[in-house]
């Protein structure tokens, strides 16, 4: 009893640390990410999901979760008072005196940021599910590649892109409210019209296997896959 007692104070005490570690780890020299604001007209807010993983007994497994978390929230721009843990610390024991632990967070509102562009990644998980996104990558998930970039804030001529799901699927629309499906985050600007003062390539909404899994690309033929549309044109530089 004793030492769940301590082990309960460890977690609450981290709890309340990862405001401050996420804060410390920001990038020096950034401007203060802002307290969560309502949305601007017809522009969906960001919203990113994490997890955090740790490995030890189980107060160290804790806390290294907790920094894995905050060190993807920094990265992601949030600062401590935009997130939320919504799940856990949930352990898996996996032998002796050593367990994992799992913590899931929500961060919302504007991120501070910090470079003009962001690279869009296209994931893949270890069912062929696709992910295409500016934010981290879920465990389970690699990268198969960049599709080019996306502005961190709107320029002339572009418009803000969103991932949305249907069905447990993601993928990529230009509409704030996802074609009528699930709003998951907005992820940044891209043009819908091709520029010429830029360098750009196509990004294509693509169907794969015969549920017509989506996933995104480049190429106008879908890499031989069926074509759901081209949604606009992404930066390359």
């Amino acid at each position: 009893m004793r030492r769940t007692s301590r082990l309960r104070t460890t977690l609450l005490a981290l709890s309340v640390a990862l405001a401050a570690a996420v804060t410390a780890a920001a990038p020096a020299g950034a401007a203060p990410a802002p307290a969560p604001a309502p949305a601007v007209a017809n522009v969906g807010p960001v919203v990113v999901y994490l997890t955090g993983i740790g490995g030890g007994p189980q107060n160290i497994a804790a806390a290294a979760a907790y920094d894995h978390l905050g060190r993807q929230a920094a990265d992601a721009g949030f600062a401590g008072s935009q997130c939320r843990v919504t799940e856990g610390p949930l352990f898996t024991h996996v032998t002796g005196n050593y367990y994992q632990a799992m913590i899931k967070a929500t961060c919302s509102g504007e991120p501070a940021v910090t470079a003009p562009t962001r690279s869009l990644n296209r994931l893949i998980g270890p069912n062929g599910e696709h992910i295409s996104t500016v934010w981290n990558v879920p465990p389970g998930y690699q990268v198969e590649g960049s599709l080019g970039r996306l502005y961190t804030s709107p320029r002339e001529g572009t418009v803000p892109l969103y991932h949305c799901v249907v069905r447990k699927d993601n993928f990529l629309s230009g509409d704030v409210n996802c074609e009528g499906q699930t709003y998951v985050s907005r992820l940044g600007w891209f043009h819908p019209g091709r520029p010429a003062d830029v360098g750009t390539a196509p990004l294509m909404r693509c169907m794969v296997g015969k549920h017509r899994e989506f996933f995104e690309s480049n190429q106008t033929d879908c890499e031989g896959q069926a074509s759901g549309g081209q949604l606009g044109w992404i930066f390359t530089g």
